[in-house]
C-alpha cells in the first residue's frame, strides 16, 4: 500500500465566488418573480465576497472491520471506530480516507442572522442561500483533493460521505471523525450534541484505493433505485 503524507493541512486562504445566475438557480422560482431577482442582486452585491472559508483535512489509513462489517476502522495514533451501518459498503475497497472538515465562515453567518433580527424575512433567506453557494464550492474543492490524489496513484475514489447526512452514518459519529482535524486551525467548533460551529459547516470522509472504479466523487444517491425522481437528490454535497 502507499505512504501517504498523514499530517493535517489546513487551507485559510480559500478563494469563492458567487455569481447572480447561481443564486437564482438555488432560489428556484426566483426568475419568474423581478422583485425576488433585483433583491437577490442588491443583497450579493452587498454582501459579495465577505465569507471568509476554510477547510482541513488529512490523510489517513482505513479498512473495513473484519468482525462488524458495518464499522470502518482508521488507523490514526489510536485506532478509530467509525459506525457507517449500510453506508460502510463505500468504504470497503478503501485503502486511505480523506478526512476533512470544512466551513463558510461565521461572517455571512452574522449578516443572515442580522437580517433575521431585523425581520427582513425575504433578505436572511437569500443570505443563507449564499452560505449554502460557499458550503457546496468549498466542498466541491475538497473533493477536488481526494481526485487528485487518486489520480496520482491510479486509484478511485468513494462517494462523499459526511456523518448524520446518508443513511445509516448518525451525526454523532462526527464526535469521533472530527478530534482527528485541528479544527482550530480554522475556527471551527464541535458542540458535546455533535453540531459543528459555525452551522455552515461539515465534516466528511471520502475513501481513495485501487478497487474503486469512478475517478471523480458522487454522492450515495447514485446508488439508490429512486435517485431520478428523489427531491432530496444531492447534486454537489
Amino acid at each position: 500500500m502507499q505512504n501517504l503524507n498523514t499530517a493535517p493541512q489546513a487551507l485559510t486562504d480559500v478563494k469563492i465566488e458567487i455569481n447572480l445566475d447561481e443564486l437564482i438557480a438555488k432560489l428556484q422560482t426566483g426568475s419568474t418573480r423581478p422583485e425576488i431577482v433585483a433583491t437577490a442582486k442588491t443583497t450579493l452585491e452587498r454582501v459579495n465576497n465577505i465569507w471568509n472559508p476554510a477547510i482541513v483535512y488529512r490523510w489517513l489509513p482505513i479498512k473495513q472491520s473484519e468482525k462488524e462489517p458495518e464499522k470502518s476502522v482508521i488507523q490514526s495514533d489510536e485506532p478509530v471506530d467509525l459506525d457507517l451501518g449500510h453506508s460502510s459498503i463505500f468504504i470497503k475497497d478503501a485503502s486511505y480516507a480523506l478526512i476533512a472538515a470544512f466551513s463558510a465562515g461565521d461572517e455571512i453567518e452574522k449578516e443572515t442572522q442580522r437580517a433575521s433580527d431585523s425581520k427582513e424575512i425575504l433578505i436572511s433567506f437569500i443570505l443563507d442561500l449564499i452560505g449554502l453557494l460557499v458550503l457546496e464550492k468549498a466542498g466541491d474543492m475538497v473533493k477536488e483533493i481526494a481526485e487528485e490524489q487518486a489520480r496520482e496513484l491510479g486509484w478511485g475514489v468513494s462517494p462523499f460521505l459526511s456523518p448524520g447526512s446518508i443513511h445509516g452514518w448518525e451525526l454523532e459519529d462526527q464526535l469521533k471523525l472530527c478530534p482527528l482535524l485541528p479544527l482550530d486551525k480554522i475556527d471551527l467548533q464541535i458542540r458535546e450534541d455533535a453540531v459543528l460551529m459555525p452551522f455552515k459547516s461539515l465534516s466528511c470522509l471520502i475513501g481513495i484505493g485501487a478497487g474503486y472504479e469512478t475517478t471523480k466523487v458522487g454522492t450515495t444517491c447514485q446508488v439508490c433505485s429512486k435517485n431520478e425522481t428523489c427531491q432530496m437528490r444531492q447534486s454537489t454535497l
